[in-house]
Order: C-alpha cells, then sequence, then structure tokens
C-alpha cells in the first residue's frame, strides 16, 4: 500500500510540475494570456505542449511548438472584394506531385501558390525549425504560397525545406513563415495543386 501511495505521489507531483519544464515558455506562456485577457485549465495545456517540446528535444520532432493568436480562434475567415488589388487573366498549373518542377518555377516565375494539409493541430502552432508531421498530399486543405527554398547544414533528404508564407498573422511561425520538408515524398501535398497566375 505505500509502495502505491508513493507512485501516486510521485505522478501527482511530476503532473504539476510538468507544465514548469521550461520556465521561459511559461512565461511567454502566461504574457501570452494576460495580452489576449484569455484563462485556460493549466494542467491540460501545458501538460501537451510539455510532452511535445519535450520530444522535440530527444530529437523526435524536427520544430517546436509556441503559442499564437490560433490558440483561442473562434472566429471566420471573412473576404472583401474591394481590397482585391490585382485581376487576373489565366494560371499555370504544375503537374500534379512534381516538387522539381515547383522548385524550378519558384526560381524562374517567383512565388507560387500551393495547397497543403494543415489538419494535424501542430501546423497552427509551429514556431520554428522544418516543419514535417504525418500529413496527406491528397486532402488539402489551405492555400499558401512558396516563396524559396533552402536546406539546413548539408544539402540532404531531411534537411531541405521550402520557404512557404503563411496568410496568417506575423505573430504566427517565423514571422508568418513556415519552413515545411522539401523532397519527402510531396509533404502535406505541396506540390499536388501547384499554380502560379498570368497578370
Amino acid at each position: 500500500m505505500s509502495l502505491y501511495l508513493a507512485v501516486l505521489v510521485l505522478c501527482m507531483s511530476a503532473v504539476y510540475a510538468a507544465p514548469m519544464f521550461d520556465s521561459q515558455l511559461e512565461g511567454h506562456w502566461h504574457l501570452w494570456k494576460n495580452w489576449h485577457s484569455k484563462s485556460y485549465h493549466e494542467r491540460e495545456e501545458g501538460w501537451r505542449r510539455m510532452m511535445h517540446n519535450l520530444d522535440h528535444s530527444m530529437g523526435k520532432h524536427s520544430y517546436c511548438l509556441g503559442m499564437n493568436h490560433f490558440g483561442d480562434m473562434d472566429d471566420l475567415c471573412h473576404y472583401r472584394p474591394e481590397f482585391s488589388a490585382v485581376n487576373e487573366t489565366g494560371f499555370v498549373d504544375i503537374p500534379n506531385g512534381k516538387e522539381h518542377t515547383l522548385m524550378m518555377a519558384v526560381v524562374s516565375v517567383g512565388p507560387v501558390s500551393v495547397a497543403i494539409d494543415v489538419s494535424h493541430e501542430s501546423f497552427q502552432f509551429y514556431q520554428s525549425g522544418i516543419y514535417y508531421e504525418e500529413c496527406s498530399s491528397e486532402e488539402l486543405d489551405h492555400e499558401v504560397l512558396v516563396v524559396g527554398y533552402g536546406f539546413e547544414g548539408e544539402d540532404v533528404d531531411g534537411k531541405k525545406f521550402w520557404i512557404v508564407k503563411n496568410r496568417y498573422m506575423i505573430k504566427w511561425g517565423d514571422k508568418s513563415y513556415i519552413y515545411m520538408a522539401k523532397d519527402r515524398k510531396n509533404h502535406c501535398g505541396i506540390a499536388t495543386a501547384a499554380s502560379y497566375p498570368l497578370v
């Protein structure tokens, strides 16, 4: 019975201490909540964030999560046609799934519009690193702009990335950019529905 009680006390201590794992992250979390006048169940949110970032520190993820305005997103996006700046005359479609052709279009034309799968919750809270998550190359639900590409360290698989501009606020990701895995079997469908306008 005393062993059971000792294990229970140890587990409870770990649960209560978990949100305090990264004091800098905890400080940012409290600042964010104060800034946006929000209040949440500390244990659940802190535990989830702590577990992901602990996995990241152990090399299980190539990106970190951080809190942003999506933490309490409940409004719909609204399009306002009066703010349209350009009219297009047509589109050029990149062949489905051809990342090399997408790369050549970025080099020769400039930014290319792509649709990607962002159904995994981690996308909303992306902060830094090369984003690689199990996702679909066919079930696409979000439009972004590929503006470039590069690699981290060596030009090898797992280190290559697309530089992707998102339409979210500057507080999201790396000042509204995300670095998505490149040449990883059309990761998240980045080359499934790619096109650029003729203006």
